[in-house]
C-alpha cells in the first residue's frame, strides 16, 4: 500500500480550507455593523480631509500667498496617495489594520491645526503628516471591507463611498460654523473626535481575524491585466482632473471673489459632495444594472455639461448646477472601486491602492496646474477648460476592458 506525501496532504487541507472560506463568504449575510463601523472611519478621515479647501481663503490672506502656493496645501495633502500600492501591497500580507484604524486621529490632529499654522512650511508639514495618515487608510480599509463583504461587496463599497461624502458634507459645515462663530483660533478642538474614533474603533477590532492577509504566501501580480485596466482609467482620471482640482480646490475662492458671502462660499462645497451622494447610490444601482463602463460614460458626459452650465450662469442656476455637478462627478467612485476589487480579488489592497494613487496622485498635481492657471487666467477661464477637457475622456472610458474578464 503506497504512503501518502505529508506534503500533499497538507496541500489538500489548505485547497480545502480555501474552498470552505469562499463558500463561507459566498453564502454569508452583508455584515452591516463591521461594515458601518469600518466606514465611520472614513466618514471621521474625510470630515477632516474636507477642512482644507474651505481653510484656503483664510491661509492666503493669513500668509499672504498667491493661489499656486495655496494649491501646495492639497497637492501634498493628496499627492502622498502615491503610496497607497506600496502600503497596499504589504496589507495584502501583513496585518495593518490598526495603524489604519488610527488615521482618522492622525489626519484629524494636523488638519485641525492647519488653520493656526505659523508660516508656510509648517502648514506644509501638516498637509504631509495628514496626508500619509489618510493614504495608508484608503489603501487598506476599502480591501478590508470587501473581504468582510463576500458577495455583497457593491453593497459595502457603496456605504464607504457613501460614508466618506457625508464626510465631505458635514466638515465644511463644521469648520465654516466653527471659524464663523468663533474665529480659526477655535479649530484645534475639533480632533477630540477623531482621536475618540479611532480609540474606540480598534478596541472594537483587537479580537477580530485579518481576511485580507495571507502570512507566507507570494501572490503573483497580474501585470498584464493592471496595465490593460489601469491606463484608460488613469487616462480618464486626467482629462477630468482640471475639473475636479477647480472645484475642490478653489470652489469657495471663486465664490468668494464673485462677492458670495462666508457661509454661501463655505457650504458650496458641502451643497456639491451632499447631492454627491445621490450620484453614489444611482453609481452603484447603474454598474449592478448596466455596466461599470456605462456609469463611467455617463458620469464623464455629465459631468462637463454641468461645468459648463455652472461657468455660463450665476445666482440660483449657478447653485443648482452645484447639485449637478455633485451627482455626475460621484457616480463613478463606487462603480469604479468596487470593480477594481472585482477584477483583482487576490490583490484587493494592491490594486485598491494603484487606483486611488492615480485618483489623488493626479488631482493633487492638476490642483497645481489649476492654480497656476486660476492666477494666470482667471477663474471663469480655468473652470471653463476643465469642463471641456473632460469630454476628452470619453475615448478612455471606451478603452477600458469588458466586466466579465477579472484577473
Amino acid at each position: 500500500m503506497a504512503s501518502t506525501d505529508p506534503q500533499d496532504v497538507q496541500i489538500l487541507a489548505e485547497d480545502i480550507t480555501t474552498i470552505t472560506i469562499k463558500e463561507t463568504e459566498e453564502n454569508a449575510e452583508f455584515p452591516v455593523l463591521k461594515a458601518a463601523l469600518i466606514s465611520s472611519a472614513h466618514l471621521i478621515n474625510d470630515t477632516y480631509s474636507s477642512f482644507v479647501s474651505p481653510l484656503i481663503p483664510f491661509l492666503i490672506a493669513d500668509l499672504s500667498l498667491m493661489k499656486v502656493q495655496a494649491s501646495l496645501f492639497l497637492f501634498f495633502f493628496q499627492g502622498l496617495s502615491i503610496l497607497q500600492p506600496f502600503i497596499g501591497h504589504l496589507a495584502d500580507r501583513f496585518d495593518l489594520r490598526k495603524v489604519a484604524l488610527f488615521a482618522p486621529a492622525v489626519t484629524g490632529i494636523f488638519l485641525s491645526l492647519l488653520g493656526n499654522s505659523p508660516s508656510f512650511p509648517v502648514a506644509l508639514i501638516y498637509c504631509i503628516l495628514a496626508g500619509v495618515a489618510s493614504a495608508t487608510m484608503h489603501a487598506i480599509l476599502p480591501a478590508l471591507l470587501g473581504s468582510y463583504s463576500g458577495k455583497h461587496i457593491g453593497k459595502g463599497i457603496s456605504m464607504w463611498m457613501s460614508a466618506g461624502d457625508i464626510g465631505f458634507i458635514i466638515g465644511p459645515l463644521l469648520l465654516t460654523f466653527v471659524v464663523a462663530t468663533y474665529s480659526t483660533k477655535a479649530t484645534p478642538w475639533l480632533m477630540i473626535g477623531g482621536i475618540v474614533i479611532s480609540i474606540l474603533l480598534n478596541i472594537f477590532f483587537r479580537n477580530e481575524p485579518y481576511q485580507n492577509e495571507t502570512p507566507g504566501q507570494s501572490k503573483p501580480i497580474p501585470i498584464q491585466q493592471l496595465r490593460a485596466f489601469m491606463l484608460p482609467l488613469a487616462g480618464m482620471i486626467l482629462m477630468r482632473s482640471i475639473l475636479r482640482s477647480s472645484l475642490s480646490n478653489y470652489l469657495p475662492v471663486f465664490l468668494t471673489e464673485e462677492g458670495a458671502g462666508v457661509w454661501v462660499s463655505g457650504i458650496s462645497v458641502s451643497i456639491m459632495q451632499g447631492f454627491g451622494l445621490l450620484g453614489i447610490v444611482l453609481g452603484g444601482i447603474g454598474k449592478d444594472r448596466y455596466g461599470y463602463k456605462s456609469v463611467l460614460l455617463i458620469s464623464v458626459i455629465l459631468s462637463g455639461f454641468g461645468m459648463l452650465l455652472f461657468v455660463f450662469s450665476t445666482g440660483l442656476v449657478r447653485i443648482l448646477s452645484l447639485t449637478f455637478l455633485g451627482i455626475s462627478l460621484l457616480m463613478m467612485m463606487p462603480a469604479a472601486m468596487a470593480t477594481v476589487q472585482e477584477f483583482f480579488p487576490e490583490n484587493r489592497s494592491f490594486a485598491n491602492g494603484i487606483y486611488l494613487a492615480l485618483m489623488f496622485g493626479i488631482n493633487a498635481f492638476s490642483g497645481i496646474l489649476a492654480g497656476f492657471m486660476y492666477d494666470n487666467l482667471g477663474g471663469h477661464t480655468t473652470f471653463l477648460i476643465g469642463g471641456l477637457l473632460t469630454f476628452l475622456a470619453i475615448p478612455f472610458v471606451l478603452k477600458l476592458p469588458a466586466q466579465n474578464n477579472p484577473a
